[in-house]
């Protein structure tokens, strides 16, 4: 859920300065092959740098030294476009046959993959045998975030590894009626053990949530774990899991939900309490949704067709591809956030525009864990484009400096102040992509 380099010349002789001016050029010289040759080093570049629309865009025209390379490449690209049995096919054929020249670096990362297509498939059991192999053979491919994470991860599958798949069912096209709370986010009408609820509509939130006291009176199996929920600021709060039974929502039931369950303290600000909160499992299983300006979602038996695939997933979290001018950019897509963030990623490719010419500020980061403080600028307006459609945004927040470790990925965080520019927003999680109208 991302540099420009400035060379100066200092006096000395008109020699020492062709020396130098020799010595550059021969560099970009050397470097000139490296940076236009697309071989599979540089596929693998795409994929770490969370740049999975370049990479399916490169995929094609890439020249593969070994045949098993562009099946490699194929089966990341496809976990992060939600073709989870799709990328498990190949990732498996690959570990099975085990070609030479697929090192522990490569494997690392089809494990990673792996383990996420088995979660989205609701495959608890094995999504644990994955992450217990990384963490076992592979964690000195992981950066200390990520070996956090996966502790949390490990400790979560082990919570559910007998958890049945979440089910959905409906009978034709669904609309729903949500409204906006006093924080002006969007929340949907739900019902538990014939009890109901609003909780909040968020895409942002990796899983559903639900605050202890609630799953206490819904009569909910708590299951204690050692697992630590990450937020907004980077920090994590502990948390409890439990699987709900079933849960309806207009005319949608879904079966065997699995809750992240918070102190109340963690979701409670001041006057302002979240009971729970509809995460991506939910969300992602609607197949598409459509929210207009009404704040009513409809939820289509027939998901429509796209005319572009610029929705992709980085884990958990949705990512879409968005243009300024004719620069292509990556943001995360959070409807749980009323504004929009500029990461550092957005900071360094418009340094120029930004240094020096705005006010460095500190600007506060708030959410379940806290409040965290961190140097950054507000724009005063960007426009951004996505599938054609150009939206503004006013005084947006930038951090020049890094949150957490995925904001090295992204441009940005989009939030509802982007889609205020339109009057309803699709996002169809089948064949991916985003559409503003």
């Amino acid at each position: 859920m991302k540099t420009n380099f400035h060379i100066t010349f200092n006096g000395g002789s008109v020699y020492k300065r062709a020396r130098r001016f020799l010595f550059l050029t021969a560099v970009l010289i050397l470097a000139l092959p490296s940076l236009n040759a697309q071989d599979f080093s540089y596929g693998f570049r795409l994929h770490k740098g969370r740049d999975f629309f370049g990479l399916r865009d490169a995929i094609p025209n890439i020249k593969y030294s070994s045949g098993w390379q562009k099946e490699y490449l194929e089966s990341l690209s496809r976990n992060a476009f939600c073709d989870f049995k799709g990328s498990n096919t190949l990732l498996g054929k690959l570990l099975k046959d085990n070609p030479e020249g697929l090192d522990d670096s490569l494997k690392a990362e089809l494990y990673k993959a792996k383990s996420n297509n088995h979660v989205n498939l609701f495959e608890y059991k094995d999504a644990l045998e994955c992450d217990l192999l990384v963490s076992k053979s592979y964690s000195a491919f992981l950066d200390e975030e990520e070996k956090d994470d996966l502790i949390d991860d490990i400790n979560l599958w082990t919570a559910v590894t007998d958890a049945k798949p979440q089910t959905m069912s409906r009978s034709g096209d669904v609309t729903i009626q949500m409204e906006r709370d006093i924080a002006n986010l969007w929340n949907i009408p739900v019902s538990i053990n014939e009890l109901e609820f609003k909780f909040i509509f968020d895409t942002g939130a990796n899983f559903s949530v639900i605050v202890e006291s609630v799953a206490q009176k819904l009569g909910l199996k708590l299951i204690d774990t050692k697992l630590k929920v990450g937020t907004i600021t980077g920090k994590k709060v502990d948390s409890k899991v439990a699987v709900c039974p079933v849960l309806k929502t207009g005319g949608v039931t879904v079966n065997n939900v699995v809750f992240l369950v918070l102190p109340d303290e963690a979701l409670s600000f001041g006057f302002y309490k979240i009971y729970g909160i509809i995460g991506n499992p939910i969300i992602r299983g609607f197949g598409e949704i459509t929210v207009n300006k009404d704040n009513l979602l409809t939820i289509p038996a027939l998901p429509s067709k796209g005319p572009v695939q610029n929705l992709a997933f980085h884990g958990f979290t949705p990512v879409i591809q968005a243009f300024r001018g004719a620069d292509t950019l990556r943001f995360t897509f959070d409807s749980g956030a009323m504004s929009t963030i500029l990461y550092r990623p957005y900071f360094e490719k418009y340094r120029n525009e930004i240094e020096g010419k705005l006010e460095q500020v500190d600007i506060n980061l708030g959410g379940a864990g806290g409040i965290e403080t961190v140097k950054g600028y507000y724009i005063p307006e960007i426009v951004l484009g996505v599938n054609g459609k150009n939206g503004t945004i006013k005084k947006v927040s930038l951090l020049s400096e890094l949150s957490k470790n995925k904001d090295k990925y992204f441009h940005g965080n989009l939030g509802q102040d982007y889609f205020k520019n339109y009057e309803s927003m699709t996002f169809n999680f089948i064949d991916m992509f985003v559409q503003f109208k």
